[in-house]
């Protein structure tokens, strides 16, 4: 190896990693995002620096591209991990929704894209390419979001099965197409004779592809074994080892995830991929096969492997900043300008109506038809790795889908996850009662102004428990439950229990004073349901607020498709509790009738003094 190179490899990786590292700090800074940081410290110490020094150090720009093979290992071992969500389990607990969802909203980016390059005058199988890059998704920032804000449940679940299928759609049709573009490639003159010949050989490419997948499989499932132990007399296995003998050997023998089936994992893969390269193959396919088999076939200690000791932070930094390092100042020509922002616009709309449509034909709920298109617009890694690979095996027409690729993810990685975090508060609001569209608070507020709702009519008395006897907020959530149920006010428990507590993940619902007030809202109700328990005289439980022990606990559940009630009902609990002196005849109350008696006098009270207002 020239000596040159090898050192200034050893630099171009040091620039790297301090690049990407402090681009990563300052956009998280400005709630950008780590990936755009990434891949501008990318830029800036490749494209860039190269622009001023390139011609008096050329083995800058040779150790740079030395470097990019990483970025496809990276990429392969990511596709790889997709396996890990295509099990059947975890396929079944997508459900149908989301698979319909995904694939209206794919095709419809796909066909939308690749149309508008059609329109353009490009060829129509770089249109095509184009088209398929499109539909890939990047949710990893946009799920960062969803961390900072804690929001789990429904939202982040079909979230993570959209994005597994999107992915799988994409690198399936991005590979037959690049196949295709290689044999096209290949012919000297193109045809409908041409396009018949094809087929066979795209789909013999696909099944070898496969196969190296299987390979890949067969192997690790060997080298990584749960080998059952048995000691061995005369020649025989018999009965299981016991104590410290068997503890030891269990260790060695029985791997979970461990560095050892980490780099067997990236070593299986970094050669099957290779090969595949070599062939000609789809790479692509290779590791998401391998994927699959594993899955299903083996154990998810392998994917888990992956993720050791957050091991994949770190190589997540070199890929994006390996990306940008290996980007090429051409990919920035005003005369792309053009294509760039068809692209955004394009891609834009084929996933936001796409997404919606979708939400629209399997009669998804209003909230999620407005949060989850936006949260498909995101994209980085995959779509820009495709982008290199297609630069290198199609020459000038690789080169111009880089040039618009390239741009266009950091198009949509900034203005996609600002878009995204929206979506996510809006999403936060409503799962704390807030309002279901953006333009509804003002309707809200004068619904709760002039349709006054009083407790009396609101709660029954089976749905209060005095005393409640409970020793912690889990108890207590619980019970209140139970009671509601049995006073046949829900059915589902388990459904209202996951509302309470995905609102609860949100923030607190303590209101000081010894007060809290569960809620959400249940798409199987009709009319609101409000539960009131109070514990015994003297004795309180900590809610985890930061407001002080709770003795007074409401729950409130309405119906989905009715935002402005549910405040509604909010707005009358708050007017009962605001009386100093209500709130400690309830902590003294000794049963349920006092409570109600309470409440009916409360009512009488508001309403002898609106009839008087009204008067005057």
């Amino acid at each position: 190896m020239n000596f040159e190179i090898f050192y200034m490899q050893i630099i171009c990786f040091g620039f790297v990693l301090l690049a990407a590292n402090f681009g990563g700090k300052i956009t998280r800074h400005f709630h950008i995002g780590d990936v755009v940081g990434q891949v501008l410290g990318g830029i800036v110490v490749g494209p860039i620096l190269l622009f001023f020094i390139g011609h008096k150090f050329p083995a800058y720009r040779q150790a740079l591209e030395s470097l990019h093979f990483f970025t496809f290992v990276f990429l392969s071992l990511v596709v790889f991990g997709i396996g890990d969500e295509l099990s059947k389990d975890k396929l079944n607990r997508i459900g149908k929704k989301a698979v319909i969802i995904c694939f209206v909203q794919a095709f419809a980016t796909f066909l939308l894209v690749s149309i508008t390059f059609l329109l353009l005058g490009f060829k129509p199988i770089v249109a095509l390419i184009i088209g398929s890059i499109g539909i890939a998704t990047a949710p990893a920032a946009t799920f960062v979001i969803m961390n900072k804000l804690e929001i789990t449940g429904k939202m982040r679940n079909v979230l993570s099965g959209l994005v597994v299928i999107d992915d799988v759609i994409e690198v399936i049709i991005f590979s037959i197409l690049c196949q295709i573009a290689l044999l096209l490639n290949n012919s000297t003159h193109f045809s409908f004779a041409t396009i018949g010949n094809i087929v066979v050989p795209v789909a013999k490419d696909i099944g070898y592809a496969v196969l190296l997948g299987l390979g890949v499989f067969i192997l690790l499932k060997i080298l990584t074994k749960r080998r059952w132990l048995f000691p061995k007399a005369n020649g025989r296995e018999r009965g299981t080892i016991l104590g410290p003998e068997f503890l030891s050997r269990l260790i060695t023998e029985m791997p979970g995830p461990s560095v050892e089936t980490f780099v067997i994992v990236w070593g299986l893969v970094s050669l099957a991929v290779g090969i595949s390269l070599h062939l000609h193959l789809p790479f692509l396919i290779t590791a998401v096969a391998a994927g699959i088999f594993v899955s299903n076939f083996h154990g998810r200690h392998v994917f888990k492997s992956l993720r050791i000791e957050n091991a994949t932070s770190m190589y997540t930094l070199v890929f994006f900043a390996l990306i940008g390092a290996n980007a090429r100042i051409e990919a920035f020509h005003p005369e792309n300008f053009v294509f760039i922002a068809c692209y955004v616009m394009a891609r834009a709309v084929g996933k936001v109506g796409g997404t919606w449509l979708g939400c629209k034909i399997v009669n998804e709920e209003k909230r999620l038809r407005q949060c989850l298109p936006k949260l498909m617009l995101p994209q980085a890694g995959v779509a820009v790795v495709e982008a290199f690979f297609v630069a290198t095996i199609l020459g000038a027409d690789g080169e111009i889908i880089l040039g618009i690729i390239f741009p266009g993810l950091i198009i949509f990685e900034v203005f996609g996850i600002f878009l995204s975090e929206q979506a996510l508060i809006k999403w936060r609001s409503w799962t704390t009662g807030g309002g279901e569209f953006i333009d509804e608070e003002e309707r809200i507020r004068e619904k709760i102004q002039h349709e006054h709702l009083h407790m009396y009519n609101l709660i029954h008395p089976e749905g209060i428990h005095v005393p409640l006897n409970v020793a912690s907020k889990g108890e207590a959530i619980w019970e209140m439950i139970r009671t509601l149920q049995s006073a046949g006010l829900v059915h589902n428990a388990g459904v209202v229990l996951e509302t309470i507590l995905e609102r609860e993940r949100q923030g607190g619902t303590t209101l000081g004073d010894g007060v809290a007030i569960l809620h959400g809202r249940v798409p199987e109700l009709g009319s609101p349901v409000v539960g009131l328990g109070v514990l015994p005289r003297d004795r309180s439980i900590d809610f985890g607020g930061g407001e002080g022990n709770v003795s007074i606990i409401y729950v409130v559940l309405s119906p989905s498709e009715k935002p402005e009630l549910h405040l509604q009902v909010l707005a009358a609990i708050a007017e009962f509790l605001s009386n100093r002196d209500i709130r400690t005849r309830l902590r003294y109350a000794a049963n349920e009738l006092e409570v109600m008696d309470i409440i009916k006098e409360h009512s009488n009270e508001v309403n002898n003094k609106r009839t008087g207002d009204s008067h005057v």
